[in-house]
């Protein structure tokens, strides 16, 4: 009967070994994907900071061009305001020619 003991230790040591060797691998694996996880997450980090300095990046050029584009609205209407001025008394004269109101 001392095979039959034997056996039992062999299987008592098997099933340990199995379970030791389970416990180990699944600690690498959780250790794995823990180092997976953090660099996924460095990784997405540094590609939203890049998009973040694009568009900020890209919202200064608008600004700018903003500002250009309104310098040269005020620049133009400044313009059509100085003609209109200067050709005022012309259009008057037209005006009252037209609807036949000079006496």
């Amino acid at each position: 009967m001392n095979i039959f003991n034997w056996i039992k230790d062999i299987e008592q040591v098997y099933s340990k070994l199995i379970d030791s060797a389970k416990e180990v691998n699944l600690n690498d694996i959780q250790q794995f994907r823990e180092e997976k996880q953090k660099e996924f997450e460095d990784f997405l980090n540094k590609k939203t900071e890049l998009v973040n300095k694009a568009l900020l990046t890209h919202s200064k050029d608008v600004d700018s061009e903003i500002k250009i584009f309104n310098n040269e609205m005020d620049n133009a209407i400044k313009k059509i305001e100085k003609e209109f001025q200067k050709n005022i008394q012309n259009l008057q004269k037209l005006i009252i020619t037209e609807t036949g109101l000079d006496f």
